[in-house]
């Protein structure tokens, strides 16, 4: 009925009508609470879509001015006279709608609505309308806490990036005025033993031996990367040395025990480290 209409509006292909219904209790996106107004849509090309909202607000016009009428109009009085009254009272708001059509910018845009027509009935207090400022001002501060966590998301994705890559990201959000985190590139020193390289001797000490050494070995190659990691700052790069020459020479303690073990069981000595690391020391 007319008397539940709440809006009619058009967004390009889109027409809408809002009304309120007490039977029914939905969410609407005008107000973002639960409220009886219930919205119905249809879809088609934007000048159809026109038509129909121009139609629509006609007869909402035509409604109201037939209330008006009758409450105006005495009971006494004959259907000629009605008819008369009738067609003289429809003449001018036939002239007003065409004056309205050629003046309002909104009928000749791409969207509308009843409110900014100005409809009679369109008429909200002020009450209401505190309600809905309160509702969209919760509305957009839960979404502006929303878009900070996004964004400090966002910045810890670009960091990880920039630590992989060497460079930071293009989309690592900035504020006024603010320069992009420096960041170190990350080197890589994570590694796996192949199931292969470990030995099959028959000898369990002879075999957790070559297993320690196999371990030590991938340790001094990590080493040796952390180390010749350019762009140290001299403290870094002298304490990474150190631990390279450590790690090399615990290498090689763990070699001379494999080899006096080999000698005492009668086996040839072996030299895995000086064939492992050839010219690999660093000074």
């Amino acid at each position: 009925q007319w008397k539940q209409l709440e809006n009619l509006y058009f967004r390009e292909k889109k027409f809408a009508v809002e009304v309120h219904d007490p039977r029914r209790i939905s969410v609407s996106r005008r107000t973002f609470s639960q409220s009886g107004l219930v919205v119905q849509t249809w879809y088609a090309n934007t000048s159809l879509i026109k038509s129909i909202w121009v139609m629509a607000i006609s007869q909402h016009q035509f409604y109201l001015d037939r209330k008006q009428s009758k409450a105006k109009i005495p009971s006494a009085r004959s259907l000629d006279d009605i008819a008369m009254d009738l067609t003289e009272m429809g003449t001018p708001k036939v002239s007003k709608l065409v004056t309205l059509e050629a003046k309002n910018q909104l009928i000749m845009a791409s969207n509308g609505s009843l409110i900014s027509s100005g409809s009679q009935d369109s008429e909200v207090s002020e009450e209401q309308k505190k309600e809905k400022i309160m509702e969209l001002k919760k509305k957009e501060k839960l979404l502006q806490e929303k878009l900070l966590q996004k964004v400090e998301e966002l910045k810890k994705i670009c960091l990880r990036e920039a630590e992989l890559t060497g460079k930071m990201p293009k989309e690592y959000p900035l504020g006024a005025g603010e320069e992009p985190p420096q960041v170190r590139r990350r080197m890589g020193t994570a590694f796996k033993l192949d199931d292969n390289l470990l030995p099959s001797e028959e000898d369990p000490t002879l075999q957790d031996l070559e297993s320690n050494f196999i371990i030590h070995q991938k340790l001094v190659e990590a080493a040796k990367k952390l180390a010749s990691e350019p762009d140290l700052c001299k403290n870094v790069k002298k304490k990474r040395k150190q631990e390279y020459a450590d790690a090399v020479k615990k290498l090689q303690e763990i070699e001379n025990s494999i080899n006096e073990y080999r000698i005492k069981c009668g086996k040839k000595p072996t030299q895995k480290s000086t064939l492992a690391l050839p010219g690999e020391r660093i000074p």
